[in-house]
């Protein structure tokens, strides 16, 4: 039997990067009271469920006294090796006091001692003889993903809240999207206002056709309480959308405006404001990523209720896997004050520490400019700003 030893990170996949890449039996924990009582459970389920390891044991540990620390230690692995058990030290992770008794009993005990790089994606290795390292043990490929990724931290993605825009894969919303986008980046000012208008005033009959009076619909644009007040404005973005095939039948003149949305898809993706920002995001980075998604409702249990109101839960514009790393990403379509500027910064913060821990990019994008002092504050909290 295939033994690791090592010690209970804070960090989720410090503690079980090892045994998704090699066959290990068992798995026998060090660490202190405070972490154990936070990680032991969702740390046992996911060894156990997805990487296979038969037993997980945890061994806890005084904070101070380092020489009842290496004691207990080594009466743990001694156990193992009195089995005939094959003995591995792992220091991924590893707290400064346990690492130096790992050091030691290794010598001692002639116990290689590894680590495994989670950035790197490789074992590396701290004997020369090549004798009895865990490299030369049966491999095992788990395949991470963005579900088995959150299952590891104790979540779970929540499918049930996620829009029927967000998850469709078709080529041609794909290229209706690009269409759409084109025209917000050009228009980012009175984008928001326009999709909020269009959802709110000029409601489509259900053939998805909008058809008024010209006087009627410059009455509503002036009414409107935003920055979209003139006719001429709103009808540029019209016409513009129009040029790129996703409005058709568009007329207007002295008397009559009318105008129909391609499909529903095309209609959701310009009645909620922000979800053109999302899906280019989202096109863009599935392109460079092992896994993406977009729009993802993050549950911070792991349990999804019958009833939504008692689950916590987070949403994510857009959440991918490069590897062992996920990139939680935040889109702001419209102007951000100084108030929702803060805001977002550490929403985004919260959630990625929450769900992608010490290895997790952060990064905001922002259809228009943010602040001096804000992009400060977000290189400060080591969160990259985009700009579209």
């Amino acid at each position: 039997m295939i033994v690791n030893f090592e010690f209970l990170a804070v960090e989720p996949l410090e503690n079980v990067i090892t045994c998704m890449h090699y066959a290990v039996d068992k798995v026998v924990f060090f660490g202190y009271d405070r972490i154990m009582d936070i990680m032991e459970e969702k740390t046992s389920r996911f060894l156990k469920k997805r990487c296979q390891v038969k037993e997980v044991e945890y061994v806890r540990l005084p904070r101070e006294d380092f020489q009842k620390v290496k004691m207990e230690m080594r009466q743990a692995i001694l156990r193992e090796i009195a089995i005939g058990n094959e003995c591995y030290f792992d220091i991924t992770g590893g707290d400064s006091l346990i690492l130096v008794a790992f050091g030691q009993l290794s010598k001692v005990l002639n116990c290689a001692m590894h680590m495994y790089d989670v950035a790197e994606d490789r074992l590396v290795e701290f004997e020369e003889s090549g004798v009895h390292l865990l490299s030369n043990a049966r491999k095992r490929k788990v395949q991470m993903n963005l579900d088995l990724f959150i299952e590891m931290r104790g979540g779970v993605i929540n499918y049930q809240l996620q829009k029927e825009l967000k998850s469709n894969s078709d080529p041609a919303l794909a290229e209706e999207i690009d269409g759409i986008f084109d025209v917000a980046r050009e228009n980012w000012e009175l984008w928001n206002p326009f999709s909020e208008l269009l959802r709110t005033k000029f409601v489509p009959q259900k053939n998805l056709s909008f058809t008024s009076d010209t006087d009627t619909v410059a009455k509503l644009i002036r009414q409107n309480g935003g920055r979209l007040r003139r006719i001429e404005e709103f009808t540029r973005i019209i016409d513009g959308l129009a040029a790129n095939h996703v409005l058709l039948d568009v007329r207007h003149d002295e008397k009559i405006y009318t105008f129909r949305f391609k499909n529903r898809h095309v209609r959701e993706c310009i009645w909620e404001s922000g979800s053109i920002l999302e899906m280019n995001v989202y096109g863009k980075e599935k392109q460079v990523s092992d896994d993406c998604r977009v729009g993802v409702h993050l549950d911070w249990d792991g349990v999804v209720h019958d009833k939504n109101w008692e689950d916590v839960l987070n949403e994510i514009d857009v959440l991918s896997l490069n590897g062992n790393v996920a990139t939680f990403i935040s889109c702001k379509s419209g102007k951000m004050s100084g108030q929702s500027s803060l805001h977002a910064l550490y929403e985004l913060d919260t959630v990625a520490r929450r769900f992608g821990g010490r290895y997790a990019r952060k990064v905001l994008v922002s259809a228009q400019p943010l602040n001096d002092i804000y992009m400060q504050r977000a290189r400060e909290m080591k969160i990259e700003v985009r700009s579209e």
